[in-house]
This record gives structure tokens, sequence and C-alpha cells, in this order.
């Protein structure tokens, strides 16, 4: 009898995955193991513009670094599962399309812009992984710009997560103008990093397995029809119009 396969655990989307346990283990770390240490403050947080309680300031290296490990940093449970629950599944679909090394250099791109705005804009610290969910959606309606259409779910998915990520920030410290100019500010930079990786790779990788399946299917049907199978040899029907050429007489 042949042996079964063994079960197993297939890491797929290995930078989504990746992405939201390190922001799991911050998290934990940050509010039980090292909640003396302050993490979320210290090093996963972006600093916001002057006047703000954590300002940027450009001559330490420090800072440049937050600017993109900010989206690792969670303020609450609430935050974190709210942001995974878009990241996962968008991830997942954009790494098999695009591959894994793209989704992660969107990731820093949509990160660093969110970051840098905000330290420009908004004199108040930013944490959270808002524009790379929102990066990943945006990512996904934009692929069928090629068919000159847009997917009417990825923008009400869109439309569903900036207005979870304003009542997360209304639930936080209260809906203040910095609070909306904040989400739109890692909009922009979702906006910005999606835009980049389209144009830089129009060709996905699904487009070139469906091609090679094609060809795949192709040479199938030129095989079926070769004079070699069985098949092209078939019995003919007596409408057949086949032309024969010469006799033999016995």
């Amino acid at each position: 009898m042949p042996s079964k396969k063994a079960f197993r655990v297939n890491y797929d989307a290995r930078v989504s995955i990746t992405f939201c346990l390190v922001s799991l283990l911050i998290f934990v770390l940050d509010k039980f193991a090292l909640k003396n240490f302050n993490l979320l403050q210290s090093v996963f947080s972006a600093p916001g513009a002057k006047g703000s309680q954590i300002p940027f300031n450009f001559s330490a290296p420090g800072d440049y670094l937050r600017l993109l490990f900010f989206v690792f940093g969670n303020k609450s449970a609430l935050q974190l599962i709210f942001s995974c629950c878009f990241i996962l599944p968008f991830g997942a679909q954009m790494e098999e399309r695009y591959g894994a090394p793209a989704v992660a250099l969107t990731i820093l791109i949509s990160a660093f812009v969110s970051g840098a705005l905000n330290a420009c804009l908004i004199p108040r610290p930013l944490s959270g992984a808002a524009s790379v969910a929102m990066m990943l959606i945006l990512l996904s309606s934009i692929t069928s710009f090629a068919k000159n259409e847009i997917q009417l779910s990825s923008l009400l998915t869109l439309l569903f997560c900036v207005a979870g990520n304003l009542s997360l920030a209304s639930l936080e410290g209260g809906l203040d103008r910095f609070a909306v100019t904040s989400v739109f500010v890692q909009l922009a930079g979702a906006l910005c990093a999606s835009m980049a990786v389209f144009l830089t790779a129009p060709k996905t990788k699904r487009s070139s397995a469906s091609s090679a399946k094609s060809a795949d299917e192709r040479l199938k049907e030129i095989d079926e029809d070769s004079p070699r199978k069985k098949s092209f040899w078939g019995k003919k029907t007596a409408d057949d119009e086949t032309t024969v050429i010469g006799s033999i007489n016995i």
C-alpha cells in the first residue's frame, strides 16, 4: 500500500506572517515582559513634528530607524488584531502575485513615507501597521488597472479599514484633527508604496504561471493531434471526406 503523505503546515506568506508574529512578540514584550522599558515609546513609534512629545531629531540616527520600526508597535491588542486581519489575507495574495521580496520592499516604502510625513506634519508620535494594511489593500485593487477596471470589493475594504482606524483613534485618545490627519498620512504612504511596486513590477507571478499553463495545454493539444497517437487514427465516419490516392489490386 502506498504510504500516506505526512500532514504539514505550509509557511506560505512568509513576509506577512513574519510581520504579524514580530508585531505580536513586540506587543507582548512591551506590555508584559519589558513593560518598564517602554519599548513602544522609545523604539517602536515614529517621532512627530516640532512640538511633539517625541520630536524628530535630524542628528540622531536612531530617529531614522524609528521611521521604519514604528509599524511593529501597537498601542493596544485591538489595534494589533485589526491590522493583522487585513495584513494576513491581502499579504498572502500579494506575495503570490508579486513575490515576498517585492512585498517586503513595499512595507519598507510605506513605513518610511508615512513616518517621514508624520515627522514633518503631525506633532504626535505614530505607531501601528495601518499604513501596511492599507498598502496591501490598495495594491490588490490596482492590479486590475491593466484591464481598465478596479475591484469594488477592495475599495470597500479600504473604506472599512480607514473607518476602523479612525474608530480606534477615537477610542485611544479622542478623534481630533491630528488623529484624522495621522490616518490620512498613513494612507498617503500606502498609496505611494503600492503604486511604486505596481509600476515597477507589472508582470506578476500569477500571469507567468497562467502563461506557462496555457503553453502546456497547447503542447498537449498538439501531441493529441499527432499522427503517432492512436486517437489520431480513430474510426472514420460515413461522411468522412478522405481522398485515396492510388489502389492496390490483389
